[in-house]
């Protein structure tokens, strides 16, 4: 199983070719870990949009991991924050599902800022909980907020949640 995934992982990101729009690369970092799995150490950042080398990837306790090369540090990010753009593999920006709204506060009764379309890149300064539940704090249009996590996705991951 372990070895399919390997395959699979590598085969996906080596065809896979689609294009996407890069997001400046302050947004939505992924962060490097010193092993596979989150309780390793954090030992840094790496930009939406930037271009990694994926020297291998293995199942985690709850999700895929792999390790990469990024400029001079080597580490390891959760496969699902790796996408494509050309024929390269990198860490893929944070885009809505669907339409959002960025709110004052982390409440469904909070006041709305702004409608967010789908689709639309945001910048995430924070998930407690990770893409896909609670909260994140986010940044869009220049204005800061939260919105709801099950409505933010890394875009074209080669392994989407």
């Amino acid at each position: 199983m372990r070895n399919m995934l390997i395959a699979a992982t590598v085969g996906l990101v080596a065809f896979l070719v689609q294009d996407f729009a890069q997001a400046t690369p302050a947004q939505s970092p992924a962060v490097l870990r010193a092993g596979p799995g989150m309780s390793w150490k954090k030992i840094g950042q790496i930009p939406a949009g930037a271009d990694v080398e994926v020297l291998s990837c293995n199942e985690g306790w709850t999700h895929s991991w792999c390790q990469v090369r990024y400029g001079s540090k080597t580490g390891w990010v959760n496969a699902p924050v790796l996408g494509t753009s050309r024929s390269e593999v990198v860490i893929a920006p944070v885009v809505t599902t669907n339409a959002a709204s960025l709110k004052k506060r982390a409440s469904m009764f909070s006041s709305v800022i702004e409608t967010i379309p789908g689709g639309e890149k945001v910048d995430v300064l924070g998930c407690p909980h990770g893409l896909g539940s609670g909260w994140c704090h986010v940044s869009y249009n220049g204005k800061t907020g939260f919105v709801r996590g099950g409505l933010l996705t890394r875009q074209r991951s080669v392994i989407p949640r």
